[in-house]
């Protein structure tokens, strides 16, 4: 049966795993570890491409992504060839690393996003890799352990996560901790944590999630998300884009207020008010459906690590 095309458009989210061929291990050391993290840290800013969460375990690795202008296939053949061609010449082997293509699951960014953060940062500790959260929170081969003390680096959008469980970083971290104490708390009170060992049963699940309580599953093992949802990707490609319309009156009416032209912000300007406003914008634009931080930096005239640094300082 031939394979299926993937599904993809500049800005969608997927669920993206890879395993090792015959479920062999494709990390055996922390060298390997910290070699694969590099690479992925390098080709997602040279994509463009943002990451939310990953999880290393021995014999396979979890991502959850939001595709860059390249699109997820050139992402991944980047970093996947490269490790593989490093791998390979470390350990004196040859051959084939990944099992088959890796497996990737374009995803409805509501309600899914908060969800498949919790399940892939929680995948060391079902994997039996740590023996606790607090463990977790120190785990270096997790994005976890990022979200949680606070690591901002321009590859890793900890920002974005953590804007969906508060205003201000502090108070976000601690509704973000809960959130993954309540799922561990609800898989040992159902026994599924070792239903939830297989990537699959829990994804299954997952999939029942729906938005609406009229809203049908998609049926489509690529995409995880309702009907309506897998509708839109069909029809025009561009699922979980932001609104253009949306963040330019945004952006208008903030340089309204502020007395600035839309021309002034996005020279470069370094006037304390020019200063200030990009600030406000970007705490009001990142809050946007499927925005990234690359985009809010095309919009406000600066460059993706400036928000960056914009959005920690207000966090």
């Amino acid at each position: 049966m031939p394979r299926r095309a993937r599904l993809d458009a500049d800005g969608a989210i997927h669920h993206v795993i890879v395993r090792g061929i015959e479920q062999r291990r494709i990390f055996d050391d922390d060298g390997d570890r910290s070699n694969f993290v590099s690479r992925l840290a390098t080709v997602a800013v040279e994509t463009e491409t943002a990451i939310y969460a990953w999880a290393l375990l021995p014999n396979h690795a979890h991502a959850l992504i939001r595709s860059g202008p390249l699109g997820i296939s050139k992402f991944m053949r980047r970093l996947l060839t490269g490790y593989a061609v490093s791998y390979n010449r470390k350990h004196e082997r040859q051959g084939y690393l990944f099992q088959n293509r890796y497996k990737s699951i374009l995803c409805e960014e509501e309600p899914y996003f908060r969800e498949l953060i919790r399940y892939i940062h929680l995948n060391p500790l079902r994997a039996g890799l740590v023996d606790s959260l607090a463990a977790l929170d120190r785990y270096p081969w997790c994005g976890h352990a990022f979200v949680i003390n606070g690591s901002e680096y321009p590859w890793h959008d900890v920002t974005s996560v953590l804007s969906r469980f508060g205003g201000n970083k502090r108070e976000a971290r601690l509704r973000y901790r809960e959130f993954l104490e309540s799922g561990i708390r609800d898989e040992a009170a159902g026994g599924k944590r070792d239903f939830w060992k297989s990537d699959w049963s829990l994804l299954d699940w997952m999939k029942n999630l729906q938005p609406d309580a009229g809203t049908e599953p998609s049926g489509d093992e690529r995409i995880l998300g309702g009907e309506v949802f897998a509708r839109g990707v069909w029809r025009d490609k561009k699922p979980t884009v932001p609104d253009a319309a949306a963040a330019m009156a945004i952006i208008r009416s903030g340089c309204e207020k502020a007395g600035l032209s839309v021309e002034e912000l996005l020279s470069g300007s370094r006037r304390s008010e020019a200063v200030e406003l990009r600030r406000r914008l970007a705490c009001q634009l990142i809050a946007l459906p499927g925005m990234t931080l690359a985009e809010i930096g095309r919009l406000l005239g600066v460059t993706k690590a400036a928000v960056y640094k914009i959005l920690g300082r207000k966090r």
